[in-house]
């Protein structure tokens, strides 16, 4: 839904501020007060071309922001290019002099071709604009899908149909790989056969690389050792030995004095020699277990280069070449079992392109059986809006198996007698097209998923009854769709559920158009105006209260 439209030095416009309701608006003055300009703001939020000429003579810019309701359509839009979603969708234009147009959609900037794209799924305008989705071929069977309420059934044949995609590309690589599959086969098993015959183990290379270091330190650290030993215990002047003599003279001091025992003085030294010994006991062992030999340096050589060739052929780690044994094992089992697995898809393929036949073949017989019903049902409402030698027919064409199923459609019309059908986007005037399209939107309106549509030259070349029943018909589709009409006619404005009043004036040679959004009272007088023209008479305000009230007792 529009909720809000602020249209700035647009046109005639230089400042408009709207809000808009659900339900059926009309908009409505006089001959040339401006009342399109309000839709061709919009058609510019929907990527309709502007000019500099639009720019309000004396500014620099027109600007124009729509606010509106999300749908989950719109929303799947923003998702698939990245643009944040709120709870509104705000969509603005710019045009400055001498510069490149802007176009925003919640204040990010996108292509025009985006944003009607965009646009395309949440306003129809109707009248000479592009963003017509009846006009768009594409759109007809989903109208015709969505009359015969077959959408349950084609979401069945379409699942049928993403999974036979599927199988068919799984069939495209196997009988790929079957071309290559003995070279391949011999590859993956040289490679499996060099990759065992390593016999890696995770982690392998940084235990190796350590070794290799202390390897390379063997000798040095032999000779620490050998030094370290004589001077902590083993020589004569060692640390032991000292701290011996001193133990000796820590007793003989204590006998001389006892209060020196009282201090731990001994039990300290004592600890100190004990530690001496458990060090010396480490050393030993470490030096015992020191290895420098050459054979096995070499050996870690000849291994971390083994593993260097390795992971320099296949450009992995020791971790990964592991895993890939695993994925290259795997993949000479399925190569070997290929054979078997075309012939099984093979089989699934047929199997499922059986079920697709059928089930496309039963959308077909209901969408062929929905559209006998939809053209009578069409036939009789334009009959209702003044064409009555009107026909309109759904031609179908067969197409093979594909996303939709095996049918394309396309509607077609005639408006006059002795006029042969035509595509519906190639028949009709302005007034024609926009109540073709109203009686279409009435049929389809349940199945049209598009929650705006805005009608200008709806009335064009009509009165009396036929203006009535457009009243009428427009007033039924703002029950599914928020509708906006431009109209000059009081048999259609007294079905609104909201009156937009448009009006031109012009103060000092300055030129400017106001709108205003009409109570009760004031729809009153607007009706008897169009009922009268300038002059309003008491009758002419009775006769619009009369008509008023008779349209509010028929609800």
């Amino acid at each position: 839904m529009l909720k809000f439209l602020r249209v700035k030095n647009f046109a005639l416009m230089e400042e408009l501020a709207l809000n808009f309701e659900s339900g059926l608006t009309v908009i409505t003055g006089e001959t040339g007060a401006g009342k399109s300009m309000i839709v061709e703001a919009i058609a510019a939020l929907c990527g309709e071309k502007l000019d500099e000429v639009l720019i309000r003579t004396g500014k620099d810019y027109a600007e124009i922001t729509g606010i509106f309701e999300p749908t989950p359509e719109v929303l799947d839009l923003l998702k698939k290019y990245n643009i944040e979603m709120n709870e509104e969708i705000i969509i603005r234009r710019r045009i400055e002099k001498g510069k490149r147009q802007f176009a925003y959609v919640n204040d990010q900037i996108v292509s025009l071709s985006r944003l009607k794209e965009i646009t395309t799924v949440l306003i129809d305008l109707v009248g000479q604009y592009e963003n017509q989705s009846l006009f768009n071929i594409s759109n007809h069977l989903r109208f015709l899908d969505r009359f015969a309420k077959v959408e349950d059934k084609l979401i069945e044949y379409q699942n049928l149909f993403d999974e036979h995609k599927k199988c068919l590309l799984e069939l495209k690589e196997l009988e790929s790989l079957q071309n290559e599959k003995n070279q391949k086969l011999e590859n993956l098993k040289f490679e499996i056969e060099e990759i065992e015959k390593a016999n890696l183990k995770p982690n392998e290379e940084e235990n190796l690389i350590e070794e290799k270091n202390l390897l390379q330190t063997g000798e040095k650290r032999a000779s620490l050792i050998d030094e370290i030993i004589p001077r902590l215990y083993e020589a004569e002047s060692s640390a032991y030995e000292n701290l011996a003599s001193l133990t000796r003279l820590i007793e003989e001091l204590s006998n001389l004095d006892p209060r020196v025992e009282t201090k731990g003085l001994k039990s300290i030294i004592e600890n100190t020699i004990s530690n001496i010994e458990e060090v010396y006991r480490q050393l030993i062992d470490y030096r015992e277990h020191i290895d420098f030999s050459r054979e096995r340096f070499e050996e870690v050589m000849e291994r971390l280069d083994l593993i260097g060739r390795l992971k320099k052929k296949y450009r992995k780690g020791i971790n990964e070449l592991i895993e890939y044994l695993r994925i290259a094992r795997e993949e000479i089992e399925r190569l070997e079992k290929s054979d078997i697995e075309v012939e099984k898809l093979h089989q699934k393929l047929n199997t499922l392109a059986s079920d697709l036949k059928n089930i496309a073949g039963e959308l077909s017989k209901k969408r062929k059986m929905a559209a006998k019903i939809m053209e009578k049902e069409i036939i009789k409402i334009l009959s209702r809006l003044g064409m009555e030698r009107a026909k309109f027919q759904i031609h179908f064409s067969e197409k093979s198996l594909g996303e939709t199923g095996i049918d394309d459609v396309e509607f077609y019309i005639s408006t006059n007698p002795g006029e042969e059908l035509k595509p519906l986007n190639k028949v009709g005037s302005g007034g024609e097209i926009s109540r073709m399209v109203l009686g279409l939107k009435t049929i389809l309106s349940e199945a049209d998923h598009i929650p705006i549509i805005i009608f200008d030259e709806v009335d064009t070349g009509i009165g009396g009854r036929i203006a009535e029943a457009v009243g009428e018909l427009l007033f039924n589709l703002s029950k599914n769709h928020q509708v906006i009409c431009i109209t000059h006619l009081p048999q259609i404005s007294i079905f609104a559920d909201n009156h937009i009043l448009v009006k031109k004036e012009i103060n000092k040679e300055i030129t400017q158009v106001h709108v205003q959004k009409l109570d009760e009272e004031m729809r009153k007088m607007e009706i008897a105006r169009m009922l009268g023209g300038k002059e309003i008479t008491k009758k002419t305000i009775e006769h619009a209260e009369e008509i008023l009230q008779k349209r509010r007792r028929s609800g």
